[in-house]
Parts: structure tokens; sequence; C-alpha cells
């Protein structure tokens, strides 16, 4: 027997928030979900475009990256089962400060900015598990002044590594690196130390 594609997601956003929500909303907001397929490299939203949809992550990692001193830096990932959008364009109408690539094959749902108004009105459980999701976001901001700007490279890795392995396996080096602020040669290194790689 197969299981719902969208049951699994359910559960990835359970375990993401901490929360899921009672009643129909969350199921119907599934299913109007368009399904796109990423690739390594390709981009979901571009820096200084306009995309104002809802995304989750139903398989695979993305990756948001800006420009730090003319330098592309990683500075978030998305998991299964994380809901994200470019703030600038989702509350405000402005384009994306920041870009957002695929860093593996990916699958995500996309929920048109317009539908997903219409189902916060209509569903009114969806505004507490948006609630959710906005203070989830608080709380992984917390998370990565705690575990990857604090310490030293080698703790921030160890760090990774116990809490995010799936990232270690699916994202390329000089992209980890970046995330970490280390050089991808010392990356390497660390690597070879932890995994024998």
């Amino acid at each position: 027997m197969q299981v719902n594609p969208n049951e699994n997601l359910k559960q990835l956003l359970r375990k993401e928030l901490g929360y899921l929500p009672e009643g129909d909303g969350i199921d119907v907001m599934l299913e109007r979900g368009q399904l796109e397929i990423f690739h390594a490299g390709d981009t979901v939203i571009g820096m200084d475009s306009y995309c104002p949809d809802v995304f989750i992550v139903r398989d695979g990692i993305v990756r948001f990256a800006d420009i730090d001193n003319e330098r592309e830096r990683t500075f978030a990932f998305a998991l299964p089962g994380t809901i994200f959008m470019s703030k600038y364009s989702f509350v405000m109408g402005k384009p994306s400060y920041y870009s957002v690539e695929a860093c593996c094959d990916t699958e995500l749902l996309r929920i048109s900015n317009s539908d997903y108004w219409n189902l916060v009105e209509t569903y009114h459980e969806l505004t507490l598990f948006m609630l959710h999701y906005a203070y989830g976001e608080l709380y992984f901001q917390e998370y990565k002044n705690a575990a990857v700007i604090n310490g030293s490279a080698r703790e921030r890795y160890k760090k990774m590594l116990g809490d995010r392995p799936y990232i270690i396996e699916k994202v390329p080096q000089k992209i980890i690196a970046s995330y970490l602020g280390i050089t991808p040669e010392y990356f390497s290194k660390l690597k070879r130390e932890y995994l024998g790689k």
C-alpha cells in the first residue's frame, strides 16, 4: 500500500514546527500546491526578482544566499517539511533580497500568493499554523546564532554533523563551507577528521 506523499509531508511539518492544526485547511493547502522539481544549482527564487508565493520542501534541500562584500554567502538551509518564501515579496511586494537555490534534486510544493490568502480566509486554523511558522523561524535564527556562529569552526561543524547530517550528505562542500564561514579546503580537512572521507 502506497502512502500519500502529503501524509508524509504533514508529519514533516509537524516535526519542523512541533504543531499541526486540526481541520481541513492543511490538507487543502497541500492539495492546492503545485509540485515543482529542481536539480542541483537550479534557482527557485532569484535575488532581486519578485516572487510572493509560498513554498514547502517535500524532498531535497534548498539554500538561501546573499552577497556579503561582493562574495556570495549561504546563510540558511530548508529541509523537507520547511515552509519558506521571500519575505520582501510576500509581505511588502518587493523583489527578493536573497536567492534560493536547490542543493540537490528537490521537490517543492508551490502555493500561489492569492491561493494562500484565500485559504487563510476560509480555513482560519491556517492563521495559527503560520504563527507557529513565524515563531519557528525566530527559533532557528537563535539556534543559528548559538550553534553556527558561535564556537570554533571545528565545534560548528561537529554541531551540524550531529544535528543535521542530511545537509553534510547532500549539499556540496563549498556551500556548507560558506554557511560555516570557512574555506572549502578547511571544510575538507574537518570532514576527513570526523568522517574519514
